[in-house]
């Protein structure tokens, strides 16, 4: 019995392998090229700025630049996809006719002047406490 439900699964997974091919490119654009170029080329510059903010900046500033920094590349691996190949997913009510480009420049401008509103105001309570 269970050579036979292995026999089984095999032909699945190569009736599934031949329905596949066809699309090799889209399933290498979709699931092999994000990730790729997210830990290729985000992931680096992220933690090389990651790096430099804790060398070269304040501590007052430091939790605020290292929250901004990996938001950045959090939205930036979200946005990817969408910004990639516009509708190449099924619409969502309502949503199907944004631009997604638009709504991350929106989006990481209110992250970043978040951040320097609180590396501001960290910086002005470290002024204040007595060491």
């Amino acid at each position: 019995m269970r050579i036979v439900l292995g026999v089984l699964g095999l032909a699945a997974l190569a009736f599934g392998a031949w329905l596949a091919f066809p699309l090799a490119k889209d399933i290498f654009a979709w699931f092999i090229g994000p990730p790729v170029l997210d830990d290729a080329v985000v992931l680096p510059i992220a933690g090389l700025l990651s790096l430099a903010v804790a060398r070269w900046t304040t501590t007052a500033w430091r939790w605020p630049l290292h929250f901004g920094i990996g938001s950045t590349a959090v939205i930036a691996f979200l946005a990817v996809t969408e910004a990639w190949r516009p509708y190449g997913f099924p619409p969502k009510p309502g949503l199907h006719d944004r631009d997604y480009v638009t709504g991350t420049l929106i989006t990481l401008a209110v992250l970043w002047a978040v951040v320097v509103l609180a590396g501001l105001l960290r910086t002005r309570s470290a002024r204040r406490r007595p060491m």
